[in-house]
């Protein structure tokens, strides 16, 4: 929700550079992707560390109109809940 009203400019200063960009007549789309850190992946036990599933989050801004319209999050696998993993993509961009 923060990202709502910004500039390509601006969700590039705070965000970077995409992994991916399409445009699409008044239509532009920047997806971004980050995977977890190797560390957060395993749980550890008291006396080894069983791993987890490994995840990360596509982030997709779709910007209309020269300002963001909305973000889609996909989380990889589909069944783990890696919103972090997307909030993580936007946490230089201001609130």
């Amino acid at each position: 929700q923060a990202l709502r009203g910004m500039s390509k400019a601006q969700v590039l200063s705070c965000a970077g550079p995409p992994q991916q960009e399409h445009a699409d007549g008044s239509r532009t789309m920047l997806r971004y992707y980050q995977e977890a850190p190797l560390l957060e992946e395993s749980m550890v036990s008291s006396k080894s560390s069983r791993p987890t599933v490994h995840h990360g989050c596509w982030a997709t801004v779709v910007i209309q109109h020269q300002r963001v319209d909305q973000v889609q999050y996909r989380f990889v696998p589909s069944s783990v809940d890696a919103s972090n993993d997307c909030e993580e993509i936007f946490a230089n961009c201001p609130e």
